[in-house]
Protein backbone atom coordinates (compact mmCIF):
# COMPACT_ATOMS: atom_id res chain seq x y z
CA UNK A 1 0.00 0.00 0.00
CA UNK A 2 1.13 3.16 -1.10
CA UNK A 3 0.56 6.41 1.29
CA UNK A 4 2.31 9.01 -1.87
CA UNK A 5 4.43 9.99 1.21
CA UNK A 6 6.60 13.39 0.93
CA UNK A 7 10.30 12.78 1.21
CA UNK A 8 10.27 15.33 3.86
CA UNK A 9 7.35 13.09 5.38
CA UNK A 10 9.36 9.88 5.31
CA UNK A 11 12.75 11.55 6.92
CA UNK A 12 9.90 13.14 10.03
CA UNK A 13 8.77 9.74 10.60
CA UNK A 14 12.47 7.82 10.16
CA UNK A 15 13.70 10.73 12.53
CA UNK A 16 11.64 9.73 15.38
CA UNK A 17 12.18 6.35 15.12
CA UNK A 18 15.59 7.01 15.08
CA UNK A 19 14.96 9.26 18.28
CA UNK A 20 13.12 6.69 20.05
CA UNK A 21 15.65 4.18 19.52
CA UNK A 22 18.71 5.95 20.34
CA UNK A 23 20.74 4.74 16.91
CA UNK A 24 22.04 6.80 14.34
CA UNK A 25 20.03 8.01 11.54
CA UNK A 26 22.23 4.95 9.17
CA UNK A 27 21.80 2.84 11.65
CA UNK A 28 18.03 2.89 11.93
CA UNK A 29 18.24 1.79 7.91
CA UNK A 30 19.87 -0.77 8.48
CA UNK A 31 17.54 -1.98 10.93
CA UNK A 32 14.68 -1.57 9.12
CA UNK A 33 16.27 -3.39 6.17
CA UNK A 34 17.14 -6.45 8.33
CA UNK A 35 14.22 -6.52 10.34
CA UNK A 36 11.46 -5.01 8.15
CA UNK A 37 8.00 -5.50 9.08
CA UNK A 38 8.89 -7.88 11.79
CA UNK A 39 10.13 -5.21 14.18
CA UNK A 40 8.27 -1.92 12.46
CA UNK A 41 4.86 -0.36 11.67
CA UNK A 42 3.45 -0.10 8.58
CA UNK A 43 4.02 3.62 8.48
CA UNK A 44 7.95 3.24 8.90
CA UNK A 45 8.20 0.56 6.36
CA UNK A 46 6.44 3.14 3.69
CA UNK A 47 8.63 6.13 5.09
CA UNK A 48 12.38 3.31 4.61
CA UNK A 49 10.64 2.79 0.90
CA UNK A 50 10.39 6.17 0.01
CA UNK A 51 13.49 7.25 1.35
CA UNK A 52 15.32 4.44 -0.09
CA UNK A 53 13.75 5.12 -3.49
CA UNK A 54 14.01 8.78 -3.19
CA UNK A 55 17.62 8.26 -2.45
CA UNK A 56 18.19 6.13 -5.23
CA UNK A 57 16.73 8.53 -7.95
CA UNK A 58 19.09 11.01 -6.32
CA UNK A 59 21.97 9.58 -7.05
CA UNK A 60 21.23 8.02 -9.97
CA UNK A 61 23.44 8.21 -12.70
CA UNK A 62 21.56 10.43 -15.76
CA UNK A 63 22.01 8.57 -19.28
CA UNK A 64 24.25 10.34 -21.12
CA UNK A 65 22.99 11.48 -24.45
Amino acid sequence: MRFNMKITTAISILEKERSFLGLGFLEVLQDIQKHGRMVYSEKTMEAFSVFMDEGARLFALKEEE
